[in-house]
């Protein structure tokens, strides 16, 4: 940067007389006028929130959605596939996803419902149960398009009644045969038993059953889904990165378990797991932004009926899609790791699957836009997350080649 400093210069002095001769001349003085100094802090502050005013990452990746069948399926399908190259999804339906020929099905499913064009790729799931059998595993890494297993303890969640009830005595068969065939386990990880206070389902889940089931399957890819607690993040970065990895959804990097009552009971900020503490939430800010590899981008986006929620026994889920990428923007900007959001939504999930990344761009601008407050569905409407509230990020509709 070029400073420039303007200089006054002595302007020629008139012809001497003679009582100039008998007396000496002042001193000759020169005045240099420097142009004021430039605010050089200033200048990159301003340079900085120009380039932040637009961002351009390779096209992200959900590795945890819901998209449900029917008319709610063709409802949300379209909002994951705008913003997101590929998504993991998820197999719980009534009834569940338990074999290869029914996730080519549904599979199918979901492609008829893309919008025209549309370059989204479903990554299809089995869920665990206690009678999965290792051939399913083979016959699911054959048919190219299952890309791991859900495990569900049986009633932890929506439709997870068909869960498993005993991954050590039931499963290892098939658990030692995706090691084999280097299938992923997707773990929601939270124990059932009642005796159990909610808000320490997680943690007994990581002592009793996940911290035991990588010490017996040191080799098994597992991906704890959803994570909610600070117990969490510390067992993650106790393992081997490349074996065990976590998802993070947005309500539980910018949520806690007040915004499930204030103002009065909110269902729409109820899900599975719950929301957590302060303390949890900002232990996993800052695991996420911190550049970690061991965190993806997972939004368990999972859309249920506005009647659903707003009743008597509400489901749990909630609905983030059309904004998921706003939200984790958001996140990223507060946290001062703008420059780590690439990698948290694009790059680590990918690498932790074996897949390559997305070639395609998307722009993020910094332009303020109002989250609906419901979407429609064939016979009803689902409420978003953050209904109704301003976002400052945008994504585009179309990815950038």
């Amino acid at each position: 940067m070029q400073v420039a400093v303007n200089t006054t210069t002595v302007g020629a002095h008139p012809h001497p007389t003679k009582s100039s001769y008998l007396r000496p001349s002042p001193p000759c003085r020169v005045y240099f006028h420097a142009s004021p100094r430039p605010n050089l802090r200033a200048i990159a502050m301003a340079t900085k929130s120009q380039l932040q005013e637009q961002l351009i990452i390779t096209s992200p990746d959900d590795w945890h959605l819901h998209l449900r069948e029917g008319g709610v399926l063709e409802a949300v399908v379209p909002h994951s596939a705008r913003h997101f190259g590929r998504a993991i999804i998820m197999p719980n339906l009534k009834p569940p996803v338990t074999t290869t020929a029914r996730a080519v099905e549904y599979r199918e499913e979901i492609m008829r419902a893309l919008p025209p064009g549309s370059s989204f790729v479903p990554l299809m799931t089995l869920y665990l149960t206690d009678n999965t059998s290792p051939e399913e595993i083979k016959l699911a890494r054959k048919s190219g398009i299952i890309f791991a297993v859900k495990l569900y303890p049986a009633g932890a969640t929506t439709n997870s009644q068909d869960g498993v009830t005993d991954i050590f005595g039931k499963c290892l068969p098939v658990l030692e045969e995706m090691v084999r065939q280097e299938m992923p386990l997707l773990v929601h990880g939270e124990v059932t038993d009642p005796h159990v206070d909610t808000f320490d389902r997680e943690k007994v889940f990581i002592d009793k059953i996940l911290a035991p089931l990588v010490q017996q399957l040191p080799q098994l890819k597992i991906v704890m889904e959803h994570i909610t607690t600070m117990d969490a993040v510390n067992f993650i970065e106790s393992c081997e990165e490349g074996h065990v990895a976590a998802t993070v959804t947005p309500q539980h990097l910018l949520l806690n378990r007040n915004a499930l009552f204030q103002g009065g009971l909110q269902p729409h900020n109820y899900c599975l797991p719950v929301l957590k503490r302060e303390t949890h939430r900002q232990a996993i800010v800052s695991a996420v932004t911190n550049g970690s590899r061991r965190y993806f981008l997972g939004t368990d986006s999972a859309p249920h009926d506005k009647r659903n929620k707003e009743c008597s026994c509400g489901c749990a889920g909630i609905y983030s899609a059309p904004l998921a990428l706003s939200l984790y923007a958001k996140v990223f900007e507060e946290a001062g790791a703008l420059d780590k959001l690439e990698a948290f939504t694009s790059f680590n999930g990918p690498d932790f699957y074996g897949l390559p990344r997305n070639t395609s761009k998307i722009v993020l601008r910094k332009n303020a836009w109002k989250v609906p407050a419901t979407y429609k569905h064939s016979s009803g409407e689902i409420v978003p997350m953050f209904s109704g509230s301003t976002l400052e990020w945008l994504p585009s509709d179309q990815p950038k080649e």
